[in-house]
């Protein structure tokens, strides 16, 4: 699972296309919101054109209760190739007080949504199983 923060947009990036398991990018994932909680409150793009295998409601629904309420409303862009993404998008709205839920088919298109530059991703992500988390 690989990983980019970017502290100055408020963006944070998680490639699940590495490979990772569902189980595995859950317990990491919560790991580093344990660290970091104010990544709550960040936008997020989320890569998972192929989602892993293992994955299931319960890990959406651990996700949820471990969620931490915000004022701001954050976006959390899913980039997928999943016809029916959208219609789960709508219900982790309800699922996640305080996030809109979009799917979008590139990476690139998740970053003009947000109206960030594509230069954000350039370079290599962290890897978040081989690197902690410090804190801001």
């Amino acid at each position: 699972m690989r990983f980019r923060i970017d502290e100055k947009s408020r963006l944070l990036f998680i490639d699940l296309d590495s490979g990772v398991s569902a189980q595995k990018a859950m317990n990491i994932s919560l790991g580093l919101f344990d660290r970091r909680p104010d990544l709550w409150s960040w936008d997020w793009i989320v890569q998972a054109t192929v989602v892993p295998e293992d994955a299931s409601i319960d890990h959406m629904a651990r996700l949820a209760r471990a969620h931490v309420g915000h004022e701001r409303v954050a976006t959390s862009i899913l980039v997928s190739h999943d016809r029916a993404l959208h219609l789960w998008a709508r219900v982790m709205d309800f699922q996640f007080p305080g996030r809109r839920h979009t799917v979008v088919r590139s990476v690139e298109e998740g970053l003009d949504r947000l109206g960030l530059p594509r230069r954000l991703l350039d370079g290599p992500a962290d890897r978040l199983d081989r690197n902690p988390v410090g804190k801001p």
